[in-house]
């Protein structure tokens, strides 16, 4: 869970600093002046709806991504818990088994 969580953090760090980018791009293009400053707002207008539409891709795909994970890990938990069980008894057995060889 811990990996998922940091692989999602890193995809928004990444996001904010596109962010960023484009936010310096827009303080260098007011200063910029003619043909060259329409076509530098023409460039960040479309950074900035790209950006907008992969930040709502992302928050689609993570919330799509966390239903997925909850659903799948209630139906496996009771899995989980049977086979830990199991794998207790077993490693109590084997103590016992060790324990009366050494005997």
């Amino acid at each position: 869970m811990e990996k998922k969580n940091t692989g999602f953090q890193e995809i928004e760090k990444m996001l904010q600093e596109v962010g960023n980018k484009i936010e310096t791009l827009i303080q260098k293009g007011t200063k910029a002046t003619g043909e060259a400053s329409e076509e530098i707002e023409k460039k960040i207008k479309d950074l900035h709806i790209n950006k907008e539409k992969l930040e709502k891709e992302f928050k689609e795909k993570k919330a799509k991504f966390e239903e997925k994970y909850q659903s799948k890990s209630s139906t496996a938990k009771p899995f989980l818990e049977d086979s830990m069980a199991h794998f207790k008894q077993g490693i109590k057995s084997l103590v016992h088994a060790i324990n009366e060889m050494l005997k």
